[in-house]
């Protein structure tokens, strides 16, 4: 499908692409840059022109390469039902969050500015193509700057989020499976930016936008 392939080749050429979800999730379009391309510039986009926390999202594989559970399951193994961790973790019906870790790379002064944030991410990325996710400690600290989320072990056949519908693009399409996103967020109404204004921000910058429902039609 020509759209896919001019999206995974801007992502490639270190360009960012919008992903908007379903009308009955939580329709939203996501702001997404591949992390293998991540610069200060990159993160400033994110941070500024899309609004919500930048995040990073990684495949099921490279969470279990670094020992790493969701945050939900790794409290629901660990933790007392009755602590204060495992209270705040019981289950919002209709809320599946696949967040794990925040981390920060041990060389940075804080990781708070888009240079380091972008160095977090850069090193990371490093770390998981090298295969030498036995130094994943030595390199990384936590708690930190940068949330992950970690895509669910079936993908599309077992989830239909921005995570899962970006891994799935990008494994199809020869891309690295390891991205940056944030949500976009209207700043005059404070609420998600709407379908029909996402499409014009992207007609508006020379994006290329894509759509759970294609997305879902050619990978579900």
């Amino acid at each position: 499908m020509k759209m896919f392939e001019d999206a995974a080749r801007s992502l490639a050429d270190g360009k960012p692409i919008l992903l908007y979800d379903f009308d009955d999730r939580e329709a939203e379009t996501d702001l997404i840059y591949l992390a293998e391309n991540i610069d200060e510039r990159a993160v400033a986009d994110l941070r500024l022109n899309a609004g919500a926390p930048l995040t990073v999202y990684i495949s099921w594989d490279m969470g279990q390469a670094l020992g790493l559970d969701t945050y939900l399951d790794f409290v629901s193994e660990n933790a007392d039902a009755d602590s204060i961790y495992g209270a705040l973790s019981k289950p919002t019906p209709g809320f599946d969050p696949r967040f794990s870790i925040t981390l920060d790379f041990r060389e940075n002064k804080t990781g708070c500015s888009h240079v380091e944030t972008a160095r977090t991410i850069r090193e990371l990325c490093a770390l998981l193509k090298s295969g030498d996710a036995e130094k994943f400690a030595e390199l990384f600290r936590a708690p930190g700057h940068i949330p992950l989320i970690i895509g669910s072990k079936g993908l599309l056949k077992e989830r239909n989020g921005h995570t899962e519908l970006i891994m799935a693009f990008a494994i199809n399409q020869g891309l690295f499976p390891m991205v940056v996103a944030s949500e976009m967020i209207d700043a005059d109404s404070g609420h998600s930016t709407s379908y029909a204004d996402a499409r014009k921000y992207g007609e508006k910058r020379g994006l290329d936008f894509i759509g759970g429902i294609e997305l879902m039609e050619v990978y579900g």
